[in-house]
């Protein structure tokens, strides 16, 4: 029974430990030039960096990733030609808005408003595409952006327009951005726009000549090498007052994949080379060099390595057995680091101290945290190391011993004591005993009464 209840316990925890699994936070800068500054692998969800991840926060035109999935996943045909509203462009006035130069009535396909959204960042992009999705209805594409956090799981997130112009309203964190770019980066056309360092819009109704469009991502910039990280394949930056200097991209090389989310950064001339720098850029870069560099996949638990022992009863072979990891497990680990170098630290609730015989070799009896640096960087299930056979003769005189210090035998003694044995002593002592005295007497009682009848 209690080995039982210990693999239901075990299986729980196993299934919490697949959502929420145990990461170590790898890297902290030893300057911070950011507000907020999230970092994880792609491959198995570790945070590398962690700094206020789950502040609330203004995202500026981050905000365009939403509005651009949510285009992709609402169009069936992105060669749709699209006539802009003169609304969307007027409700841009004097905001000094970042734009594509999008005129009233201009023709363009939903297409080309997608790379204008992504690439140049465009705010009219964004109130047109809002418009088109939303049938006429900004605000009501709004909610569906709002309906599209929640189905990812952002509880700390709240938009107000399609843009990223600064509202009270309209707010994120760095956790929240990390799923919606992650779900992002699944499809396809949103990789290969939010990938584009240039593109061409070619003559319109309205222009006469071929616009072209360069990424405000300077990450992807080859021209700017204090920005440009040759590893990353992505992104989407925004500024505002009330945001800063923002981006969020996703990096690859090796094999290994990261996202990395930069906000409210400072931008300021940190070399004293009179060229202030978008301090976004220089974090990120700084980063995911950092990582590639520095962190590998390895195996940080195996089942040869010896964690603990626990107490076995009842056998006459062994009074304990070895406790090793269930499985291999790996993690993002930095250079050098192994399963034989990492410190195990079993949970004492959930790790077995003592255990009955028979333990089977693979029976889970407890569960341990592998750290490195005193972080957690993974969990694992431990197992007895081998088999611990059970002695007859000892199980047998446990159960006489559980069965005399058991509670029902006490009160079945006290009952004996109390009822059974003092009626045992006046049913067969006491009563015979008074029986036999009463006969005496009688019998001497008749010899006297023949002895007076005779004289």
């Amino acid at each position: 029974m209690k080995k039982k209840i210990f693999s239901l316990i075990f299986s729980i925890l196993i299934l919490f430990s697949c959502v929420f699994p145990a990461n170590a936070v790898l890297y902290t800068p030893e300057t911070q030039e950011a507000d907020v500054i999230y970092m994880v692998s792609l491959d198995n969800g570790a945070v590398i960096c962690d700094i206020n991840s789950e502040k609330k926060v203004a995202m500026a035109s981050i905000t365009k990733i939403v509005t651009a999935i949510l285009t992709i996943e609402n169009c069936t045909n992105f060669d749709q030609v699209v006539t802009v509203p003169e609304y969307c462009i007027r409700l841009l006035d004097g905001t000094n808005s970042s734009t594509a130069d999008i005129r009233p009535g201009e023709e363009l396909t939903v297409r080309q408003l997608l790379y204008c959204l992504l690439v140049q960042s465009a705010n009219d992009a964004a109130n047109i595409l809002a418009d088109y999705v939303g049938e006429g209805d900004i605000d009501a594409f709004v909610e569906m952006m709002n309906e599209f956090a929640a189905a990812r799981g952002c509880e700390n997130t709240h938009f107000a327009n399609a843009h990223g112009l600064d509202e009270d309203d309209h707010y994120t964190t760095a956790r929240d951005l990390v799923k919606i770019y992650s779900y992002c980066l699944e499809n396809s056309m949103f990789c290969e726009i939010a990938g584009t360092f240039e593109e061409e819009i070619p003559p319109t109704n309205m222009y006469d000549y071929t616009r072209y469009l360069r990424n405000t991502n300077s990450l992807m910039n080859p021209g700017i090498p204090d920005y440009y990280c040759e590893y990353v394949k992505n992104g989407k930056t925004g500024t505002t007052d009330n945001a800063g200097r923002c981006v969020i991209s996703s990096a690859s090389y090796d094999g290994y994949n990261y996202l990395c989310v930069v906000l409210n950064a400072k931008f300021y001339d940190v070399d004293e080379d009179n060229v202030d720098e978008n301090m976004a850029f220089v974090e990120s870069k700084k980063l995911y060099e950092w990582a590639f560099k520095n962190l590998r996949i390895r195996e940080v638990a195996s089942p040869s390595v010896y964690v603990c022992e626990a107490e076995v009863r009842l056998s006459k072979e062994f009074d304990y057995v070895s406790l090793v990891p269930e499985v291999s497990i790996t993690a993002l680990v930095p250079t050098g680091v192994n399963a034989e170098n990492v410190l195990y630290e079993p949970y004492p609730d959930q790790t077995a101290a003592v255990l009955d015989a028979p333990v089977r070799k693979g029976d889970v009896v407890g569960r341990c945290a592998i750290k490195y640096a005193g972080e957690t960087i993974a969990e694992v299930n431990l197992v007895a190391a081998f088999d611990v056979k059970r002695s007859t003769v000892k199980y047998i005189g446990d159960l006489l011993l559980r069965m005399v210090r058991s509670w029902p035998f006490r009160i079945l003694l006290a009952v004996i004591f109390l009822v059974v044995l003092p009626g045992f002593v006046i049913l067969f002592i006491v009563m015979p005993a008074k029986r036999r005295k009463k006969k005496n007497t009688i019998r001497m009682v008749s010899v006297k009464d023949m002895g007076r009848k005779k004289k």
